[in-house]
């Protein structure tokens, strides 16, 4: 009995370590996969960033002849996957989100924030095209097109099924995620959901967090029962940004879908000495960039000076990020 007594402690030991063991491995792999998500990146002396490419280079902008590959039925605008000449593949959307989609993809590159890769492209000719039920009134019978969203299928790059909210995410209370939440109000998003929006990019063994859809923007804000608009200049102008700051609190101006209407002053005031790096001749070229007319990159452009401004006055001093 008693070799069996001593036999049955060393076995509850034996169990009681393992299980030590995975606990300690199960924790050790949680924090190696919270190290790996990630939302911001400092993007470094912002003042010196091209904002007219973002991400991307002039010599890795699409490249005609563009052939035909598919028809895209997600989400409300007419989209549809080509090839350019390098044998890239390209998502390429039509409509009214084209220009606000890649201006905010610009600014929020600079800012720091993951972004994926993409273009305007003016017009051109997609070879092989076949009649499609949302693009027919983009897209000419012999092929030609004007004003489209080139992004970039980078096979570097998975979508992972899994989505985020601002609610629910490894980053929450965090000053980046404030930070976010105030860039998003600054150009007007509405669309934020993250049942459809946001999105996680798996590139070398990290989780990227983004807004995957930045076409709802710089128009006004609004939900299913309130007037809402993209890409509209006058309604851009007349949109509030800041409501108050009280009880340490920014409260942001923000009606769409997501709650992210108020955030720390603290973070606010480190997110507006990140924004503050921005040039005037920066935020233009990101508009630029978008395919924006004239009238559009001065009215536009001032607007979003004025509320990077009104940011700063808000939350005070802009001490260095």
């Amino acid at each position: 009995m008693p070799n069996t007594h001593r036999a049955r402690t060393r076995f509850r030991l034996l169990i009681a370590t393992a299980a030590a063991l995975m606990l300690d491995g199960a924790f050790a792999a949680a924090q190696d996969n919270a190290t790996k998500a990630r939302l911001w990146k400092d993007p470094g002396a912002i003042d010196t960033l091209d904002l007219f490419w973002g991400s991307g280079a002039a010599e890795r902008a699409p490249k005609a002849p563009f052939a035909f590959l598919e028809e895209d039925t997600s989400g409300t605008q007419p989209k549809i996957r080509v090839r350019d000449a390098d044998g890239r593949q390209w998502d390429v959307k039509f409509g009214e989100e084209v220009h606000a989609e890649i201006a905010a993809n610009r600014l929020v590159w600079a800012l720091g924030y993951v972004v994926e890769e993409m273009y305007f492209v003016p017009g051109g000719v997609i070879t092989g095209m076949t009649a499609g039920r949302r693009t027919k009134d983009d897209v000419g019978a012999d092929g030609t097109f004007a004003r489209a969203r080139f992004r970039l299928r980078d096979e570097t790059s998975e979508r992972a099924e899994s989505r985020w909210t601002f609610e629910s995410n490894p980053f929450v209370n965090t000053r980046e995620l404030s930070g976010l939440a105030i860039l998003m109000t600054m150009i007007n998003n509405w669309d934020i959901q993250g049942t459809r929006n946001n999105r996680i990019l798996r590139i070398e063994g990290e989780d990227r967090y983004i807004v995957s859809d930045l076409g709802a923007t710089f128009g006004k804000m609004g939900t299913g029962l309130v007037p809402r608009s993209k890409w509209n200049l006058e309604d851009f102008k007349k949109e509030e940004f800041i409501e108050k700051v009280e009880n340490g609190m920014v409260d942001l101006d923000y009606e769409g879908y997501g709650g992210i209407n108020k955030v720390p002053v603290e973070h606010a005031r480190w997110f507006a000495s990140v924004v503050g790096q921005l040039t005037d001749s920066q935020v233009q070229a990101a508009l630029r960039a978008a395919g924006a007319a004239d009238a559009e990159v001065t009215g536009f452009s001032v607007r979003l000076v004025e509320k990077i401004r009104e940011l700063q006055k808000a939350v005070g001093s802009t001490p260095e990020p």
